[in-house]
């Protein structure tokens, strides 16, 4: 059997995108009062984001748990993993980080909210989860949520290791971190692609060509959820792990890791009412009409 979803019910699927519920994870999950990786806080904001997913029905939920060293201490680390099946096993990832730190990378107690870098990325898979938890799909898809990304993106490398080893048909994957604030230019999202000329950011070269496909596919989704584009390349986030093991990955990115250019990066300040509701929920649309595309032009 193939699902073949047409540009009318793609626009339909989209219109269930709400901003309302966008904002309610937001708040949500930046009241926590950090959510860095040595926080035990962090293990309540994976059970809130959990309890979120499994209300929506989605059955096979679990966290992949995994140990890694965090400033000469060892830390029992969680990904939060969400499942649904498709009519074959080919995988579509879409993920983000839920950790977040305050400018001294290692404080663990100050406030640090975190809603743009990167609970906006985290909510927007939440609401792309919520979307399509009735919807038919041809391939897979697992919503997935890293923990101890800015530590060295500990949670991906964890979770791409394990990927690998079970042999998993890992077929398209697109990161969101940082797609509340438009700070590269107005209504501008930046579409990241494996074409970084700096091998440190692109360690497989096989898998830059469709990579830059993929990406052209998402540009070409922009205008339809009216966003601007530019076209950039993968850099220092979750992604890069993937990329490492021969997975073709893509990334959203709002351009807004500047601690000069933007005073709430990194910062207690980094709070909901900063947010661009607009535009994250177009850039949420934009991921979801892209997982849809990839999923029906895949399907023939």
């Amino acid at each position: 059997m193939n699902i073949d979803k047409n540009e009318t019910s793609i626009r339909s699927i989209l219109e269930k995108v709400s901003t309302g519920s966008l904002k309610q994870y937001l708040n949500s999950l930046s009241d926590f009062h950090t959510r860095h990786s040595k926080s035990p806080l962090l293990n309540d904001a994976g059970n809130w984001i959990m309890n979120e997913l499994r209300s929506f029905g989605y059955k096979d939920t679990f966290y992949h748990s995994f140990k890694s060293t965090i400033d000469n201490e060892e830390f029992e680390l969680r990904n939060i993993v969400c499942k649904k099946k498709g009519v074959d096993e080919k995988l579509i990832m879409v993920c983000a980080h839920y950790d977040c730190i305050m400018d001294l990378k290692e404080d663990s107690v100050s406030r640090a909210p975190g809603a743009n870098d990167n609970g906006s990325g985290v909510c927007a898979i939440i609401e792309i989860a919520r979307v399509l938890a009735n919807e038919n799909l041809q391939h897979s898809i697992q919503f997935v949520f890293f923990s101890g990304e800015e530590q060295g993106l500990l949670g991906s490398k964890s979770y791409a290791k394990y990927i690998k080893e079970n042999g998993m048909d890992l077929y398209r994957l697109v990161n969101l971190d940082m797609i509340g604030y438009p700070f590269f230019a107005p209504n501008t999202v930046i579409i990241e692609r494996d074409n970084n000329t700096n091998v440190k950011h692109n360690q497989v070269g096989e898998n830059d060509t469709e990579s830059i496909k993929f990406g052209e596919m998402m540009k070409d989704m922009t205008s339809s959820v009216g966003l601007q584009f530019h076209l950039d390349s993968i850099y220092d986030s979750d992604y890069e792990p993937f990329e490492a093991n021969g997975y073709v990955v893509i990334g959203a990115y709002d351009g807004s890791a500047d601690s000069i250019k933007n005073p709430h990066y990194h910062s207690s300040s980094d709070l909901p009412e900063n947010i661009d509701w607009d535009y994250l929920t177009s850039v949420t649309k934009l991921v979801l009409a892209t997982i849809l595309k990839i999923d029906s032009f895949n399907s023939h």
